[in-house]
């Protein structure tokens, strides 16, 4: 079983254990919040107590590491179609660090130039302008990214592969269905779960109330995340990406990416969708969460993809992915 999976076997072997009583405390106290069962409590009580505890966890957004500044203007500088090679090359040589990174990515087997590259005007030049965009968000999301989740069940670099693999299945299908949407793509698929690493810790600590609801109501992960906290790790993101000031067009694809019906028919979301399934049916992350092993009624006719298109991307994919 791959890394991430398990976390679902986990919690249905705890709730074995647990003795179920609604009128017992089974629920960690978070701090600043009423200790108090949110699945013993009345309604209007779990209510209050869900949304106590979304302010508490948004305020913790400022806690998680930063986008580097670079990042977030190449973001804004590829949304203007003014803006050029010259400009974008600038803003990448005022961060060093990010610099650096750039050129071990953009001399990976992946870009075919292993080697070749020893300057960020030569990516510029041999790479053009998108992709190297594309390579800045890479080297800003893989410190973040890369880190442990226990409460979520990932090990250090799990979260990491899981995201480049729906980076590069998003990507595969924008270049199929929109080019235009290409760049969005891989942005919006790369970061789209940075609302776990915000979550983790309350995951974590209400493990026992989220293993009761999934074995009790035969439910998924992800719905007991919506049972317990009043939200899934999806909201968060979207939340997050507001913090770092990412086009809303990206936060709205990332906040919709298990649920793109309600995103009012946005391509992008349905594409980071669709990504996701690809990456979890290739073993790349929940592949014990029912509830992320199917694909939302409608979404293959919306994209208007067939079975046999996905098979292909999730090939070529995890190929992309296993560079980095």
């Amino acid at each position: 079983m791959s890394g991430g999976g398990h976390h679902v076997c986990q919690c249905r072997s705890r709730a074995e254990n647990i003795k179920i009583d609604p009128t017992l405390d089974q629920v960690a106290a978070t701090p600043g919040i009423q200790k108090e069962s949110f699945v013993g409590a009345r309604p209007s009580d779990a209510a209050q107590n869900q949304t106590e505890l979304k302010t508490i966890i948004i305020q913790g957004i400022k806690d998680l590491p930063p986008m580097p500044r670079v990042v977030i203007e190449i973001q804004n500088l590829i949304s203007d179609l003014n803006s050029d090679i010259t400009q974008l090359t600038a803003i990448i040589e005022t961060d060093q660090a990010i610099a650096a990174k750039v050129l071990k990515i953009a001399n990976s087997a992946y870009y075919g130039m292993s080697g070749k590259i020893s300057t960020i005007h030569q990516a510029s030049i041999l790479l053009g302008y998108r992709v190297l965009g594309e390579i800045v968000t890479m080297a800003g999301a893989a410190d973040i990214l890369g880190g442990s989740m226990p409460g979520y069940g990932y090990d250090s670099e799990e979260l990491w592969k899981h995201s480049l693999t729906v980076a590069f299945s998003a990507k595969l299908i924008a270049e199929l269905k929109h080019k235009n949407l290409i760049h969005q793509a891989h942005t919006a698929g790369l970061i789209h779960d940075v609302g776990k690493i915000i979550l983790d810790k309350y995951v974590l600590d209400h493990m026992d109330s989220i293993s009761v609801y999934m074995v009790q109501g035969e439910k998924s992960f992800l719905e007991a995340e919506r049972h317990v906290f009043g939200f899934d790790h999806a909201e968060i993101a979207s939340e997050v990406c507001r913090t770092w000031k990412i086009p809303d067009k990206i936060s709205l694809a990332i906040g919709s990416h298990h649920r793109p019906s309600l995103s009012n028919g946005d391509e992008l979301s349905y594409i980071v969708h669709a990504a996701d399934y690809i990456a979890t049916m290739g073993g790349i992350g929940y592949d014990d969460d029912d509830a992320l092993r199917e694909l939302e009624s409608g979404a293959m006719s919306f994209l208007k993809l067939k079975q046999t298109d996905l098979s292909g991307m999730l090939v070529a994919a995890l190929e992309a992915a296993s560079n980095f």
